[in-house]
């Protein structure tokens, strides 16, 4: 079933000549279905999509999933398109605080999603700001000094702001810097900044001794939110079916400062031409294709994407493959996390690719594996350019994409994906559940 989003897209598909990508298919490429990958079709859809940068949550991003959704319906496959939301915060101005009477430079900092404003009034020791420590309603009409720990910091800040508190100091309960962070824009908030542990115990030691009156200062901050999508589409098996699933994976934002030719227009375009291959094909296993948005922001498309999946989904998987640069000539590489041989990368090994290992992938395609990993889905990032490959953004241009190049992986990924749905080929192994612990965050959000 498609979700009430879907029809904003339909109706952009009817309008597609109003934005700034091309939306309708070459028309000489229509009907076309010739056995053999098709190299300049390829070579067209860079052509598309590359046109201008695609960063995640724009209308160049947006106009890049109506033109992959063009072309799959165009093959006959069923489309949903999920959006998402996320913000993003920009760090203020000016952050300060100033104590009366106190001549004392103050490591102040931030909170990620803090609010803007000024305050001046008293401190109020406040413990670890849970609500039984605002219970005494000492706090209204205050600064309140909390200490980092017992619960997150968002939940500090809101039961500040339940307690009539004007804005909040919180102190970090550990030696060293860190990264202080709300989670999330509050529905309830006061300004917010956050001192070091020796800084805390200073005016909590202080304020046994005397009132203290302060003046709390953040501005220029900006935290905004944005809409991104991925698009899903999906090929029933032919009859009943295995009841397996095979999905190949590919994003089509890019970095805000790149046409984005080969980081990834040129993975979009195999994905668009190895689905164009199966759409006549009979299958017995189910074949899901999606084009992930906003992974050049933080992997969200991925990471929403995953989340998505029941257990159920999970384990149906029997193979997935995340295409990523890989249109610059070079040999095309089966990654896998220590270079082993799993099912889907013993299959594009045998149609010719070079097996190796996350080490030598970029650091965003990596980021990506790492997360599948996590959601329990062993993927396959599908590459020609290593580690050590040029990162500079402004040069990944089309001129550098080379058609053979892009014909040649979309055969092997055609191949791999074939042995699997084809209903002659022996029954699947049962994939192994791999769960790696979870990364530390990169902001402390308690």
């Amino acid at each position: 079933m498609r979700s009430v989003g879907h029809y904003a897209l339909g109706a952009l598909l009817v309008w597609g000549s109003l934005l700034p990508l091309p939306l309708a298919l070459p028309q000489a490429y229509a009907n076309q279905t010739h056995a053999g990958m098709d190299a300049e079709l390829l070579y067209s859809h860079v052509e598309h999509l590359a046109q201008s940068a695609r960063p995640a949550a724009t209308e160049t991003e947006f106009a890049a999933a109506v033109y992959v959704e063009n072309a799959l319906r165009s093959y006959g496959y069923e489309t949903a398109l999920q959006p998402f939301y996320y913000d993003t915060y920009k760090k203020p101005a000016s952050v300060s605080l100033a104590i009366e009477g106190w001549e004392r430079s103050w490591a102040v900092h931030s909170l990620t999603f803090g609010q803007n404003g000024v305050q001046t009034a008293e401190i109020v020791d406040a413990g670890y700001g849970r609500a039984v420590d605002f219970a005494s309603g000492e706090a209204r009409g205050k600064i309140a000094l909390v200490k980092r720990g017992e619960i997150p910091l968002g939940e500090k800040v809101r039961q500040a702001a339940a307690a009539g508190a004007v804005a909040v100091i919180v102190w970090n309960d550990r030696d060293g810097e860190w990264r202080p962070s709300l989670g999330e824009p509050l529905d309830m908030s006061v300004p917010v900044i956050s001192l070091l542990r020796e800084e805390g115990q200073l005016i909590r030691q202080r304020l046994l001794k005397q009132p203290l009156k302060a003046t709390v200062k953040v501005a220029g901050a900006v935290t905004s939110r944005h809409t991104s999508y991925n698009l899903i589409a999906t090929k029933r098996p032919s009859g009943a079916g295995a009841n397996k699933r095979v999905l190949l994976l590919a994003h089509h934002d890019s970095a805000a400062s790149s046409p984005g030719a080969n980081d990834n227009a040129s993975g979009v375009a195999v994905l668009l031409e190895v689905a164009r291959q199966l759409a006549e094909s009979r299958l017995d296993t189910e074949v899901q294709l999606v084009s992930l948005g906003a992974v050049t922001a933080d992997q969200r498309g991925q990471r929403v994407f995953s989340e998505s999946l029941t257990e159920k989904d999970r384990q149906k998987i029997v193979a997935t493959y995340y295409l990523d640069a890989v249109g610059r000539t070079g040999k095309v590489k089966a990654i896998t996390e220590r270079g082993e041989t799993t099912l889907a990368a013993g299959l594009l090994v045998e149609a010719g690719a070079k097996l190796s290992a996350w080490e030598n992938a970029r650091t965003e395609p990596r980021r990506v594996l790492e997360s599948l990993a996590e959601a329990g889905i062993d993927a396959v990032l599908v590459t020609s350019q290593s580690a050590t490959d040029g990162t500079d953004k402004a040069e990944d241009a089309l001129a550098t994409i080379e058609k053979e190049q892009l014909a040649q992986t979309a055969q092997m990924i055609f191949l791999a994906i074939g042995k699997i749905t084809d209903g002659s080929t022996s029954a699947y192994p049962t994939p192994a559940v791999k769960t790696n612990g979870q990364h530390e965050p990169e902001e402390d959000l308690q």
